[in-house]
């Protein structure tokens, strides 16, 4: 207990000076109002922005993994001096050329007819994470699969020059909501960005 010297000297209770103005801690009701008010303003501004820049880089990680897919496939077709085949499917079925289901493969295709063979050896098997507001779908050789021959060259299954689209879209209505891999006859694959608003219309 605090003591204070009475006037007599002698040590007493101490007691408060009701003549000094009593000064009270924390936040009144109306501050604290305000800073709620002005919590909630800055949130309302900013998970729509956090919303869009985790959309544009989920575009960019789920582009960039396909596009390295493919590359792959190629440099392999190459480096090895055998046949490479990318297409969507997987090790259990072989290319079903369904991309909604956005999962595909690359295999060494020795007779390079696309099929995935019991001889063929699958060299990459992946899926991009489930996203109700990405979706892929490819036009030309990309509905079946690419074959790229030892040259880097690539053509579809019947052996046809092959060239053709493969689109990563993102239905937000965010800048740039689309990228096409585009694949040309010599083998080369470049990301082309496009703007739909928001849609995703096929290739």
């Amino acid at each position: 207990m605090r003591t204070r010297l009475g006037r007599c000297g002698v040590c007493c209770p101490w007691q408060p000076n009701p003549d000094r103005p009593h000064r009270q801690s924390g936040l009144s009701l109306l501050e604290l109002l305000i800073a709620l008010t002005v919590g909630a303003v800055v949130l309302g501004f900013g998970l729509p922005e956090m919303g869009r820049v985790m959309t544009q880089n989920q575009l960019a990680v789920s582009h960039n993994q396909l596009l390295t897919a493919a590359v792959a496939a190629r440099q392999s077709a190459i480096s090895r001096n055998v046949s490479m085949t990318f297409c969507a499917g997987r090790a259990e079925v072989g290319c079903h050329g369904d991309w909604s289901l956005q999962e595909w493969l690359v295999f060494e295709d020795a007779d390079h007819d696309g099929n995935l063979d019991p001889g063929d050896t699958v060299k990459l098997a992946e899926l991009l994470p489930a996203s109700g507001r990405l979706s892929v779908a490819g036009n030309g050789p990309f509905r079946r699969a690419v074959v790229f021959k030892p040259s880097g060259a690539a053509q579809t299954v019947t052996g046809a020059f092959a060239a053709g689209r493969l689109r990563i879209c993102v239905s937000e209505p965010i800048p740039d909501n689309a990228v096409d891999l585009v694949l040309i006859g010599s083998g080369r694959i470049e990301p082309e960005p496009h703007d739909f608003a928001g849609a995703c219309p096929q290739p």
